[in-house]
């Protein structure tokens, strides 16, 4: 658990000596510490808040429905909110400090927001396509009309908006900023985004490497932005449309419902032919022609936010 140099806005204290120094380092509690700690408390807030809201509703919804995932990350959202303001109160920084610069203004907010979900669109669409080309997937249309399709359209838009925001300051907030102070950004950034990929690999049934891998990747990702930006906005409005794009709207499978699509997408769309092409039970983020999509992203991001933004003075 060894200090590196301080990210900006971090002060240096005086070193501590004796025992103290197993804990402490001239930036306050060690980055190991403070991560396990974040780890602790967001897993006990999430418990108890699930605990309060099925003793007050009787019950929460389960499955892959709208509600079930709106219900869970709303959960997950309250959790982590509440224990990245109990750190910063502890450590004395501010949200901006963890990527959240709240104080920029709705305008600033809505615009990086949007731009990141109007390239998480794109992406997906790009990522389908090239399956489509490929001879993986046909296209019959619009799978509901009017009215059912609207209200399809909103629900799984509030919830997979809910995943966007939740995982993002769950695992690119505090974890990122508090990595990097003690290994350095991109070994912290490498660590967690491999932390990420794996929780996929792990916890979800019918998983390959190959969607391990490339979770990671776009986890990998999402810490880029943060660093050329200096928030979590863009990776929140990134990681929404290309899970709204990919399940809600094209129709992929997920591991996580049991390798099939969700109810209710908004295209009569089938995925079809080999697992490598098509992701399989995994979906679009296992298609091996993710990698050379993602690979685009990477380059066409870094041409377009030039400088280090992060860490931001907290």
């Amino acid at each position: 658990m060894a200090e590196t140099a301080l990210p900006t806005g971090v002060l240096e204290r005086p070193r501590p000596t004796g025992w103290r120094r197993i804990f402490l380092g001239t930036a306050g509690l060690r980055a190991g510490w403070s991560f396990l700690l974040f780890a602790g408390l967001y897993t006990l807030l999430g418990a108890g808040l699930t605990y309060g809201l099925q003793a007050l509703a009787h019950g929460l919804p389960e499955g892959w429905t709208p509600w079930a995932l709106s219900s869970a990350e709303a959960v997950s959202l309250l959790a982590g909110l509440a224990t990245l303001f109990v750190l910063g109160r502890v450590e004395g920084r501010s949200f901006a400090a963890y990527g959240l610069p709240f104080r920029a203004g709705l305008p600033h907010i809505g615009r990086r927001f949007g731009e990141g979900a109007l390239w998480g669109l794109a992406a997906n669409a790009a990522t389908v396509l090239a399956i489509a080309a490929a001879g993986g997937y046909a296209l019959a249309g619009l799978a509901l009309h009017g009215e059912a399709l609207v209200q399809s359209a909103v629900l799984w838009g509030l919830a997979f908006l809910l995943i966007g925001i939740s995982e993002e300051i769950v695992f690119r907030s505090f974890p990122l900023f508090t990595l990097s102070r003690g290994l350095g950004f991109w070994p912290g950034a490498v660590l967690l985004s491999a932390f990420f990929g794996a929780l996929h690999y792990f916890t979800k049934p019918m998983e390959t490497w190959m969607d391990g891998v490339s979770v990671s990747l776009i986890g990998l990702f999402f810490c880029l932005t943060v660093r050329r930006t200096g928030d979590l906005w863009f990776a929140m409005g990134y990681h929404f449309t290309w899970n709204f794009t990919s399940m809600a709207v094209f129709g992929s499978p997920n591991t996580g419902n049991l390798g099939r699509p969700i109810a209710n997408h908004l295209l009569a769309g089938t995925f079809h032919g080999p697992a490598w092409l098509t992701g399989g039970p995994m979906g679009v983020e296992a298609s091996a022609l993710v990698f050379p999509v993602t690979a685009l992203v990477y380059g066409l991001f870094l041409r377009r936010f030039r400088t280090v933004q992060f860490p931001l003075q907290g």
